[in-house]
Order: structure tokens, then C-alpha cells, then sequence
């Protein structure tokens, strides 16, 4: 007989205050003047779920994009530190936490690092499931906040 684990997410990074994220993507407009280097993505889709998998060498500076909807991350290799609301977090390789709606994360890695970020959806377009799960600005996050379900699906007792 197989036996069922249900894991605790192993670290938590709180949601972040609308300045720190107004700042974000002030940092993320300087930051596209300057070399960028490609990062190596794998995309899949399953019941429900968008899995998007990032490759980033060491000392990479990374500034993701605004999530509408929460999300589970993964640290699968890798050692990287991660900014949350109350400061800079150091993740290593194994960590898994979910992230809240409205979070726009600033990283930097301190060894190649492979990042998974788990969200629901129907879609099954890279593109348009992009679209539909990230938003461009604070200001469109707070015209729809509240208003759409989240679409993780909901742990059932």
C-alpha cells in the first residue's frame, strides 16, 4: 500500500507593499538598458496547471513579472536570494512556498539556479497564459484585485 505525504511548504515570502513594487518596476526600466541575458525556459501544461520551469546562471540579477493570482514556486537546484517585504531571503535548493496575488519578486543568483513556478489555469498557450496570469503594472493590479477568483485550485477537506 502507498502512503500519502502531505508536505508543508518549506519557507514563506509574504506579499509586498505597492511602494516596494512600484520601485521594482522603477529598478526593472533601468535594468532593460543594460546587456540582458537569456534565460533558458520549459513550459508545460497539465489539469489545470501552467508549469514554467527558468534557468539563470550564477550571479544573474532577475526581476520576474507581477502575478494576478497566487502561485507555487520551487527551487529546484540552485542557490538564490529572493526580496521579500521584509527584506532580502536566501533559498537553496528544495525550497517550496507559495507566493500571493500582487507579488513582483527581485532576485539575485548566487549559483546557476532552476526555478519552477506552478499556476492554475485552462489556458494551454505559453503566450496567452502569460497574459492571463501576469499584469504590466501595480495600478492594473489594483483595478482587478478582488474581483477574479484565484484559479490554484482550492484544497478540498
Amino acid at each position: 500500500m502507498n502512503t500519502i505525504e502531505m508536505v508543508e511548504f518549506t519557507t514563506s515570502l509574504n506579499a509586498m507593499s505597492g511602494d516596494t513594487i512600484e520601485k521594482l518596476f522603477a529598478i526593472e526600466a533601468v535594468l532593460k538598458n543594460l546587456p540582458q541575458v537569456e534565460l533558458p525556459l520549459r513550459h508545460c501544461f497539465g489539469n489545470g496547471v501552467y508549469v514554467r520551469e527558468m534557468t539563470a546562471p550564477k550571479d544573474s540579477i532577475i526581476i520576474g513579472k507581477m502575478h494576478k493570482f497566487r502561485q507555487v514556486n520551487i527551487v529546484v537546484r540552485g542557490d538564490i536570494s529572493v526580496l521579500a517585504e521584509d527584506g532580502w531571503k536566501r533559498l537553496k535548493s528544495g525550497e517550496m512556498f507559495e507566493s500571493p496575488a500582487g507579488v513582483k519578486r527581485a532576485a539575485f543568483t548566487h549559483e546557476e539556479t532552476v526555478w519552477t513556478t506552478i499556476c492554475g489555469t485552462q489556458e494551454t498557450d505559453i503566450e496567452k497564459a502569460e497574459n492571463e496570469l501576469t499584469i504590466g503594472s501595480y495600478q492594473e493590479y489594483l483595478q482587478i484585485k478582488g474581483d477574479t477568483p484565484c484559479l490554484l485550485p482550492q484544497q478540498q477537506d
